[in-house]
């Protein structure tokens, strides 16, 4: 009985296909990776500082962080940084700090996500000497910047009653590609100890008034997209916007 067998021909022919079909699919799924780990990143971090203003107004026996004053806007910068500290890591186990007057990570740059110029690194965050700065173990880096708790233009629009402070969190440190809206993004302290997404809808509402036109991710295509893609939006999208796109889109990375 003759056995049958693939020819050389064909069996290349099969292995040239297989190569083919990978270098397709390949990068889709390296990306998809990707989108998933940044937002798996997003939540642990957000979690991690939220459980930390849960801490400070516990050990206060307060019910806000407005009591807590962990952001008291009386004092001056360098008290406040003070202050600040003995109160963080009390409540969350940091490996680095840069306070007011130094910056994180001298040589970090940090970009938009999709910046006119591809050239064009925006200012940033890490070497600012701006606010209290912090690294904790998993690598996430946090930019906290005081704002007093002040009083917010429409309390009743929102749940957001104060703003505290603002916050850049940077989820993975030092690993690409240190651009807002993919590892990089921004929030507010609100009185409550929870964080916001920057031009999030209770952002806009509380802040502005309304969550439509230019203070909001889905009205205001320069922030994240809009709701579209990225690479239909126009030039200089910020990135800004891109955690309330990704929280209010049920923590999924659309763009």
């Amino acid at each position: 009985m003759v056995k049958k067998a693939f020819t050389l021909s064909e069996v290349l022919l099969t292995i040239s296909i297989i190569g083919v079909v990978a270098a397709l699919t390949m990068p889709g799924l390296i990306s998809n990776y990707k989108v998933k780990v940044y937002v798996s990143q997003l939540e642990k971090s957000l979690s991690q500082f939220e459980q930390a203003m849960q801490n400070i107004m516990v050990r206060h026996e307060c019910t806000d962080i407005v009591c807590a004053g962990a952001f008291d806007g009386s004092v001056t910068d360098a008290a406040w940084n003070d202050k600040f500290e003995k109160e963080i890591t009390k409540s969350i186990k940091i490996i680095k700090i840069a306070k007011n007057g130094t910056a994180m990570m001298p040589g970090l740059n940090s970009a938009p996500l999709k910046p006119k110029n591809t050239t064009l690194a925006e200012d940033v965050d890490w070497r600012s000497t701006e606010g209290f700065k912090f690294m904790t173990p998993d690598g996430a880096m946090y930019l906290v910047v005081p704002k007093g708790c002040n009083d917010v233009a429409n309390p009743n629009l929102s749940t957001i009653k104060n703003l505290c402070a603002e916050v850049t969190m940077d989820v993975n440190s030092l690993r690409a590609p240190n651009q807002y809206g993919r590892d990089l993004f921004k929030f507010i302290v609100a009185q409550n100890g929870h964080l916001y997404p920057m031009y999030g809808a209770d952002y806009a509402k509380a802040l502005y008034g309304s969550a439509s036109g230019s203070n909001y991710w889905r009205t205001n295509a320069s922030l994240c997209a809009g709701e579209g893609i990225l690479k239909d939006a126009p030039e200089n999208v910020s990135g800004d916007g891109c955690a309330a796109r990704i929280m209010e889109a049920g923590w999924r990375m659309t763009y």
